[in-house]
C-alpha cells in the first residue's frame, strides 16, 4: 500500500473511531470507562484538528461520508453492538484496533509522507499510545472479573 493510501485510510479510521468513541463515552456508564473513551475522543480530535491546521487535511460536508471500514478494521459493528453497562466487553477488539492504528501511524510516519504529516503524526503519537495501554488494562480488568 502507498504512503498516500496508507494516509487516506489512516484518515478514515481517525474519524470512524472518533465517531465511536464520542458515541461510547456519552453512552457508558462507568466513569472509568468514559475516561479512557474520552481520551480516545481527544487523540483523535487533535490529530485531525493537526491536519486540518496544517492543510493536509480539509473538512468535508457533513453530509459527505465515508462508507462504513469492514467489521474487522472499523468501528460501525462495534458501534451496534455497544452495551452501555458492559463496554469492557469490547475492551480486547477496541485494543486490537488501536494497536493496527498505532502501527499504520508508524508505516506513514515511516513512508514517504510529508515532513508536515510526519511532525503531525509525532506530536500525537503518545496519546494513541496512553489509549491503547488504557484499553490493554480494560482487557485485564474484564479477565479479572
Amino acid at each position: 500500500m502507498s504512503t498516500l493510501d496508507e494516509s487516506r485510510l489512516l484518515v478514515r479510521l481517525l474519524r470512524e473511531s472518533r465517531d465511536y468513541f464520542v458515541f461510547a463515552r456519552d453512552e457508558v456508564r462507568d466513569l472509568e470507562t468514559a475516561r479512557v473513551f474520552a481520551r480516545a475522543v481527544r487523540a483523535r480530535r487533535e490529530l485531525l484538528e493537526d491536519l486540518v491546521a496544517t492543510r493536509l487535511l480539509f473538512h468535508t460536508s457533513p453530509g459527505i461520508t465515508d462508507s462504513p471500514l469492514d467489521s474487522v478494521r472499523g468501528y460501525t459493528a462495534l458501534r451496534d453492538q455497544f452495551d452501555p453497562n458492559h463496554p469492557d466487553a469490547h475492551a480486547e477488539a477496541l485494543h486490537e484496533r488501536e494497536v493496527r492504528l498505532i502501527h499504520l501511524m508508524e508505516d506513514v510516519y515511516d513512508g514517504d509522507a510529508s515532513p508536515k504529516l510526519k511532525d503531525a503524526l509525532k506530536a500525537h503519537y503518545q496519546q494513541f499510545v496512553a489509549v491503547e495501554r488504557a484499553l490493554g488494562a480494560m482487557i485485564r480488568v474484564h479477565e479479572a472479573a
